[in-house]
Order: C-alpha cells, then sequence, then structure tokens
C-alpha cells in the first residue's frame, strides 16, 4: 500500500497525513510514543526496534518521538502500517509480521518462521520438513521475508524421490540383482574344467570328466542357475564378464561388436541368437540357454566367445590359443525360470589358459584377468581369486566371472 507522508515542523509538533490508516494489532495512539522498547510494536520486535521501525523512518526515537502520530502510535514505529511501512520489513506481506513489528503474527509466532504456512502443497514432502530453512512463505508472516516457494524452496533439500530413492542403485521398482537372479548377484565362476583320462597334447586339456572315453555326440558341461522374482515377469538382466576364453563362432544372430580380435587386450564376444558356425566341428562353445521362452529375437540363446563376425574354418573360428573377454552384456528372462549355462566340446578335448601363442609346442603362458573393477569380487575360496587357476594336473582351464549390475522389470 503507498503512502505519502508530509512532515512539517510547527513548535517541534509533527503533522502526519497518510494516503491508508490501517490499524495494526499493536496499541493505538500509545502514550509512549511508540519509541524503541514501549508498546506492541516496539524495539526488538520483528520488523522494529533497529529493523525498518524503532528508530527508521515514523519509528521511535526519531521524527516521532513520543508525539501524535509518532512511533507507538496508529501507522507508527512497530504498529500496523508502520516500521518500514506496509510491504516493508516487517509489515504485511513482510519479513518479521503480519503487518506488525512483534505483534500477533509477527516475527516467530503465528505466521512467523518454521510455524504456521509451512504446510503448503508445494512446500511439503520436502527434505528437511515442509517449508522449512527459512520456511515457505517464512520470515514470520504469510507471504513475508523470502516470500512462498523460497528459502529452501518446495521440493529441495532432498525431496523424497532424491538420495537413492526407489528405482536407483541398477535396478527398477525396488529390484535387485539378488531379488532375480541371486547366483549372478554374488558373482559366478564359470570353467571349463579339465579332467579325464583321454590322451590330449600341446595346450590342450581333456574334458570327459570321470569318463575315459567321449561320447560320440562330443560332451556337454552344464551348470543351471535358477531365475526368481514374481512368475510370469518379464525381466531385464545386465552382467559384466571377465576371463580368459578360447575362440568359436556363431552364425544366425548378432553381435556386440565389430572389432577384430586383440591379443593382449580385452575382447567384446558377446553374441545374441544364432547357432555355432561348422557343426560337424562344433567345439569349444560357451553358451547361455534362457527358459522359458522370453519371446525375444534371440531365441533365448546367447553366447560368450564370437571371435569373428566372418565365420570361416580354422583362423579366428577355430583358434587353438586363449584370449581375454570382458564387456558388458543385457538379455531377458521369466521370473521362475532357469539359466543354463553350457560348454560344448565335440572331441572333449579343450584348449587351455595359455595364451595367443598358437604352437602347441610351446611353453603354456597362463593369463591372468583384472578384476579390480568387477562390481563383485571373487571371494577368496574362489579360483578366480587364486590366479591363475590351476588343478591338481597343473591343467590351466579357461574361466569367466560374470556379475549381474542391474535388473529391470521388463
Amino acid at each position: 500500500m503507498k503512502r505519502v507522508a508530509l512532515f512539517g515542523v510547527v513548535s517541534a509538533a509533527f503533522l502526519f497525513n497518510a494516503n491508508c490508516s490501517q490499524q495494526g494489532p499493536g496499541s493505538t495512539q500509545s502514550s509512549s510514543g511508540g519509541s524503541g522498547g514501549t508498546t506492541t510494536g516496539a524495539g526488538g520486535a520483528s520488523g522494529t526496534g533497529g529493523a525498518s521501525s524503532g528508530g527508521t523512518t515514523s519509528s521511535g526515537g526519531t521524527s516521532s518521538g513520543g508525539t501524535t502520530s509518532s512511533g507507538g502510535t496508529t501507522g507508527s514505529g512497530g504498529t500496523t502500517d508502520s516500521g518500514g511501512t506496509t510491504s516493508s520489513g516487517g509489515a504485511s506481506a513482510s519479513g518479521g509480521s503480519n503487518g506488525s513489528g512483534g505483534a500477533t503474527n509477527s516475527g516467530g509466532t503465528t505466521g512467523g518462521g518454521g510455524t504456521t504456512t509451512t504446510t503448503r502443497a508445494d512446500a511439503a514432502a520436502t527434505g528437511g520438513t515442509a517449508g522449512s530453512g527459512g520456511t515457505t512463505g517464512s520470515g514470520g508472516s504469510p507471504g513475508s521475508g523470502g516470500s512462498p516457494g523460497s528459502g529452501g524452496a518446495p521440493g529441495t533439500g532432498g525431496a523424497p524421490g532424491t538420495g537413492g530413492a526407489p528405482g536407483t542403485g541398477g535396478s527398477s521398482a525396488g529390484l535387485t540383482p539378488a531379488d532375480v537372479v541371486p547366483d549372478l548377484a554374488s558373482g559366478f565362476y564359470w570353467e571349463g574344467t579339465c579332467g579325464g583320462t583321454i590322451t590330449v597334447d600341446g595346450h590342450n586339456c581333456p574334458m570327459t570328466g570321470t569318463g575315459s572315453s567321449c561320447p560320440a555326440a562330443g560332451r556337454d558341461i552344464d551348470t543351471t542357475l535358477k531365475v526368481g522374482g514374481t512368475s510370469g515377469t518379464k525381466y531385464t538382466v545386465t552382467i559384466e564378464v571377465r576371463g580368459v576364453v578360447g575362440t568359436r563362432c556363431y552364425q544366425g544372430g548378432t553381435a556386440a561388436s565389430t572389432a577384430s580380435r586383440k591379443d593382449e587386450d580385452y575382447n567384446n564376444w558377446w553374441y545374441a541368437g544364432g547357432t555355432p558356425y561348422n557343426a560337424t566341428g562344433w567345439w569349444n562353445t560357451y553358451e547361455l540357454h534362457v527358459s522359458p521362452s522370453t519371446g525375444e529375437a534371440s531365441k533365448d540363446v546367447y553366447y560368450f566367445n564370437n571371435a569373428s563376425n566372418t565365420p570361416t574354418s580354422g583362423g579366428d573360428c577355430e583358434r587353438e590359443a586363449s584370449y581375454l573377454v570382458g564387456y558388458t552384456a543385457s538379455f531377458k528372462v521369466m521370473g521362475g525360470g532357469s539359466l543354463q549355462f553350457r560348454i560344448h566340446d565335440n572331441n572333449c578335448k579343450a584348449m587351455q589358459n595359455c595364451g595367443s601363442n598358437i604352437d602347441k609346442n610351446s611353453p603354456c603362458a597362463p593369463r591372468t584377468v583384472d578384476l579390480s573393477k568387477m562390481s563383485v569380487q571373487p571371494p577368496t575360496t574362489s579360483p578366480a581369486a587364486k590366479q591363475p587357476p590351476m588343478n591338481s594336473n597343473q591343467w590351466y582351464p579357461q574361466w569367466m566371472w560374470i556379475v549381474a549390475t542391474s535388473v529391470t522389470a521388463g
């Protein structure tokens, strides 16, 4: 509200004329003159006594000094329309009171800092109490000092949904890898275990297990892990993969990378869908079969060691050597289903972890794998923690360490 004041000095008296004569909650026409520290609205109250009042224009002690219409009277220091005038520091919509300097609705009371008006719709649900930190519409009165939405504005200070709210940390809707694929969440050591008594040479090792001969169709080494979650619900699982494996090629699916083979660095050899190339020489496959069907284009089959995207007999598809792999990949599963990790070898003779030298008569130089950046480290009891893994016959198997990093619905 605008005011016009005309002051004239006539025998030490003041004549005050204003366009508005609103009366505040302070005492009207105070005999004390409304000076600092007297009747309601005096020195020390919000918006008074040194702050836009009591000592300032129209305030107690100056320009008014206890005379008629002076400090403490209507329109004077501390009362309505005083101490900085309406809309000023301490008046209605001001920082300190609802039109007063220390009276009802003043700084710290009704409508004041941290009390009434803190339940605003835009302030509620903030992190650090609704409208706090100089409260919404705070400073002491409705709409005052640090107007609505200020001083720790609504929705700030760590509002719900922030600071690690549901849906963060690599999952959605509160899901964690442990809820759906617990065996991958804790880390899965997958080894092409060397074992058996069939004759091998060079960098090969037997893969007949306890048998002494290789079946006509070769040998499958299967490990099955259970899928949790809600039965019939589809989930996307993201994994980290690191290890050392031999080469193989696949066809009819999609390769994650088209990069050429790296002899000493990590390769991304993930392959979705398709079948092994050269079925008659089908050996050294590292496969994942998801059940039941998710309806994906991959037909629920994935491979871990696709060494080349130009399949041909020999070469990268059937190289007698081992290489480092390191990548992230995603695939779909159904809640309540299963994951079957399979290694297949037609002749039951696996390549050892002997490095990239294809000379079978060269010394075996097993590789170690850097797992330091993996989100889950193998426990001390895991062969992956005692690199390079080696069995009692001093064979160095191919192996991978696989960890699920996130799970989302859909």
